[in-house]
């Protein structure tokens, strides 16, 4: 048996590996099938010195490597967030090359990485929110046709606008009394104090600082701190700040359940519509929709599924069904297009309904040309 050494850039992570990984010995360290975790675990394989039979092709190898699964991409890159926005310091590089880690994963498929927003519940609240706002706020720009530098200030705005109150707002998540006199100051003053604290540990891009600074102000002069208006606030926080309502307004706390993402599009766009450029709720409205990426759904046959894609009729997305209507989970979840009578939508449904289902399957892996497996 003749024995390869894998390099760099063979595998992905949450690759399928499509043959057995061997030591110097021919003994196996990992099987056909393994799906690779993270990216450090590759590397500390190629490090060990881990071969493949040459008999398997090659080109298989490669082919799979340029595919990559972007639900658990995006995943794993909310708990490198996690990691590093829960230091005292965050390092402001490392929250740069965060953002652009995203930014390049919203590129090759942003469906799953909006699915993320309803469906990863892991981590305390105050960084999967901000991360979720993260996302939602790439995507937004990217589409306002922002360049990559101005999204990526935006992004690690988003990803640091609360830094200055992520204790309580965890304690808030979690509180069903009234508000403390304290605690509304803490969410008064936290942009202002957020900016500060960035400054302070190196942060000089002022379009970053902006966000952060101005991401509750609203066009009317409503928000806060300073009640700001028109024309002072820049596409980027006005993004950010469209992202952070929704994402608060879906996400559950202890004294409610999380609001269906239609309902919350519908009052941002109706009652709180005056807070909102119009250009920007157009396509807010476009890429978020009815059902965004990761609502849970009946179907018109009895199913449960999950809306894994967007289509040009925001009332009739691309899903995948998670039972079927005996209430028998799919070990292979079909995919279903709405359009059809047999599977319209009858109504949403809360997320938590998919909870314990293997939620990367409902994504078969992207490819880095950015055509998915669709």
């Amino acid at each position: 048996m003749a024995l390869v050494k894998l390099g760099y850039g063979y595998l992905s992570p949450g690759q399928v590996l499509a043959f057995d990984l061997l030591d110097e010995q021919g003994r196996t360290l990992l099987s056909n099938g393994y799906v690779l975790q993270s990216q450090a675990q590759i590397d500390r394989l190629v490090e060990r010195g881990v071969f493949f039979d040459r008999i398997e092709d090659e080109s298989i190898v490669c082919r799979q490597a340029e595919r990559v699964s972007i639900y658990l991409r995006i995943s794993q890159i909310a708990d490198d967030y996690i990691a590093a926005a829960g230091d005292d310091t965050p390092d402001p590089q490392r929250i740069l090359a965060i953002a652009a880690e995203l930014q390049a994963t919203c590129e090759l498929d942003s469906n799953p990485a909006l699915a993320a927003i309803l469906l990863r519940k892991t981590s305390r609240y105050s960084l999967r929110h901000a991360f979720g706002a993260a996302v939602l706020a790439e995507v937004l720009l990217r589409e306002m046709g922002r360049t990559p530098a101005q999204r990526q200030s935006a992004v690690a705005g988003a990803l640091t606008m609360n830094l200055a109150m992520l204790e309580l707002q965890d304690t808030l998540y979690h509180q069903q009394s009234p508000l403390t006199t304290e605690q509304k100051r803490g969410i008064i003053e936290h942009p202002g104090a957020s900016a500060r604290m960035l400054r302070s540990i190196g942060v000089g891009d002022p379009l970053w600082l902006d966000v952060v600074e101005h991401h509750h102000e609203m066009l009317n002069g409503t928000g806060y701190a300073k009640k700001l208006t028109g024309s002072a606030l820049s596409l980027e926080a006005q993004a950010v700040s469209l992202a952070d309502r929704y994402c608060a307004m879906v996400s559950e706390r202890s004294y409610r359940p999380a609001t269906l993402p239609a309902v919350a599009a519908k009052d941002l766009l109706t009652r709180q519509g005056g807070t909102i450029d119009p250009a920007l709720a157009a396509v807010f409205m476009r890429e978020v929709g009815i059902y965004p990426p990761g609502s849970v759904v009946a179907l018109a046959n009895g199913e449960v599924a999950v809306v894994i894609k967007r289509t040009l009729n925001p009332a009739q997305p691309v899903v995948r069904s998670l039972r079927a209507p005996s209430g028998v989970r799919h070990a292979q979840p079909p995919k279903r297009l709405t359009s059809k009578p047999a599977y319209a939508i009858r109504n949403a449904l809360d997320t938590e309904l998919a909870r314990d289902f293997d939620l990367v399957a409902l994504w078969p892996p992207a490819h880095l040309d950015n055509e998915s497996e669709e």
